[in-house]
């Protein structure tokens, strides 16, 4: 066997083998997903029985939200996933379970898919702040910003002291380059909470963009004074601009 032909045998050999190997990965994780998912599935419908009047009635003090939020804390993002979805399939109705399953698909990477479920939280409950709040945060993540301040207005508008809503309008109108409307937007923030990191550092990003480095350094004053974290890439730009006072 001439050795160019013998060469190519053995690659063409050794694809298929890898070929293989790979599809009975595959094949066997799909299994192990299915059963974690039957596992899931079996643990959620064990913890209700039903009433008299055919009323489903929770045996124990299960709260699948509750468990989404903590895989979410510990960074198992997919898992919160997982979990979600199975809520959802016993609760299709519940716009909490919406909210969080989009929350987990943001925290994935997962945007287009998280907004999806926001859109469907908002129908069954369109009187929930958070929902708008996090869909606002997902549209502003993917560059629409227009449309992330108008979720933050129906968020206000639900909500008329919700300082992160005001905080993260005044981002989306930072990134925008309307330093004055974010000023506004952000003071009054810092109006419904004094505290709120993120106002503090939107603030130091207005005053930064518009080229007044002297207020935006007194805000990064204000915020060690007041022991709050500001991140490290918004005092590192405005350093850039002007180098701290001494």
């Amino acid at each position: 066997m001439p050795t160019k032909i013998k060469a190519l045998w053995w690659v063409s050999s050794l694809v298929i083998v890898l070929g293989f190997i790979v599809l009975s990965y595959q094949t066997q994780m799909e299994k192990v997903k299915a059963q974690a998912q039957a596992d899931r599935d079996k643990q959620f419908q064990a913890q209700k029985t039903t009433g008299p009047d055919g009323e489903e009635i929770p045996r124990t003090v299960f709260n699948p939200i509750k468990v989404i939020k903590e895989l979410n804390a510990l960074g198992k993002h997919q898992e919160a996933i997982d979990m979600a979805e199975v809520a959802a399939s016993v609760k299709p109705n519940n716009a909490k379970v919406q909210m969080w399953w989009g929350i987990s698909l943001v925290k994935a990477g997962k945007k287009g898919e998280a907004i999806k479920k926001f859109v469907r939280a908002a129908d069954l409950d369109p009187t929930e702040p958070k929902t708008f709040l996090y869909w606002g945060l997902t549209l502003s993540m993917t560059g629409k910003l227009e449309e992330a301040i108008s979720k933050y207005e129906n968020v206000v508008g639900l909500d008329p002291e919700n300082s992160n809503a005001y905080a993260y309008w005044g981002a989306a109108l930072n990134l925008k380059g309307n330093f004055s409307g974010a000023i506004e937007k952000i003071q009054k923030s810092l109006d419904f909470n004094p505290i709120n990191p993120i106002s503090f550092d939107g603030m130091i990003q207005a005053y930064t963009g518009k080229g007044d480095y002297g207020m935006a350094w007194d805000w990064v004053a204000r915020a060690r004074k007041d022991n709050i974290l500001l991140p490290k890439d918004t005092v590192d730009h405005l350093a850039r601009k002007q180098p701290e006072p001494s």
